[in-house]
């Protein structure tokens, strides 16, 4: 059994990899407080003491407003502890996975989804440290990989908030919940993440890929679809448009944040990346299960 070094072990991506590829690797995903990253003696150590064949970066600030109000942060963690733990990695001659967003894109292109090919044109403080850190990783070593994904939803139960859950929460407790009409997106559940990195590592075929889902909807079509698969009111959906629900954040958004992910998908096939409506089913099949256990 292969083993891999997993930095951020328990966010929301990295702990879906952690619990849905753990019966094909050995994963060591150590704690902050075992192993800092940021400091190359440790990370030196714990691939010495592990020898993995892979090493998956899924650390880093997420938060778009908080990278915004604290850009050395956003910084750090996404650009100079990738950077260091790449260096250190080739050093061994072990490839580094790295995890990036749509936000190196402005969200202008409406005719078509974004391809890896295309000109990264980062709006947002956040986008502009995923960029800086997707080009450290790359210039590192061309048997890296970098990741760019949107909007990540838990396929099992997870501790830490984001959109999926906040919008089902809403619905369960009565409230409004405002879609934007004009913002087009295509969300991917993390099992996908975690199976697509799985086989894409088989591949050793380094450089930038694309996930997302395989289809394409508004930011509130997908509330709508939520709201018919776990049969919760559609009263409840009230429409509103990319400009007023973005009005006055800190950090500017993107408009259209969809990603082409014909690339990767004729690297480890058409099996693995499901629809939206797939993906959903998928979330809530697993709920369900947890709930029943």
């Amino acid at each position: 059994m292969k083993t891999v070094l997993l930095f951020g072990g328990s966010g929301l991506v990295g702990s879906g990899i952690k619990q849905l590829l753990s019966d094909r690797y050995r994963i060591i995903a150590p704690a902050h407080d075992e192993v800092d990253v940021i400091r190359s003696d440790h990370v030196t150590a714990i691939i010495e003491q592990i020898q993995p064949n892979n090493i998956i970066y899924a650390v880093g600030l997420a938060s778009i407003d908080r990278a915004e109000q604290e850009p050395e942060l956003a910084n750090l963690l996404n650009v100079k502890a990738p950077a260091l733990v790449a260096k250190v990695a080739a050093s061994f001659g072990i490839p580094l996975l790295y995890f990036s967003t749509n936000a190196v894109f402005d969200g202008t292109k409406k005719n078509r989804p974004y391809k890896e090919t295309d000109k990264t044109n980062p709006k947002s403080g956040y986008g502009k440290s995923k960029l800086m850190g997707e080009q450290i990783v790359m210039n590192i070593s061309d048997k890296n990989y970098v990741v760019r994904f949107i909007m990540p939803y838990p396929t099992t139960p997870h501790k830490r908030k984001n959109f999926t859950w906040t919008i089902l929460d809403a619905f369960k407790e009565g409230k409004e919940i405002y879609g934007i009409t004009d913002q087009v997106i295509n969300p991917i559940c993390v099992s996908d993440i975690a199976e697509a990195v799985h086989a894409l590592i088989a591949t050793g075929a380094g450089g930038i890929y694309h996930l997302g889902a395989t289809d394409y909807v508004t930011n509130i079509e997908f509330i709508k679809k939520l709201a018919r698969i776990f049969n919760f009111n559609f009263n409840l959906i009230k429409e509103i448009s990319f400009e007023e629900f973005f009005r006055g954040k800190k950090a500017p958004r993107t408009k259209f944040c969809w990603l082409d992910t014909l690339k990767i998908r004729k690297k480890i096939g058409n099996n693995i990346l499901h629809t939206i409506d797939e993906g959903i089913l998928l979330f809530k099949k697993n709920l369900e299960k947890d709930t029943n256990s």
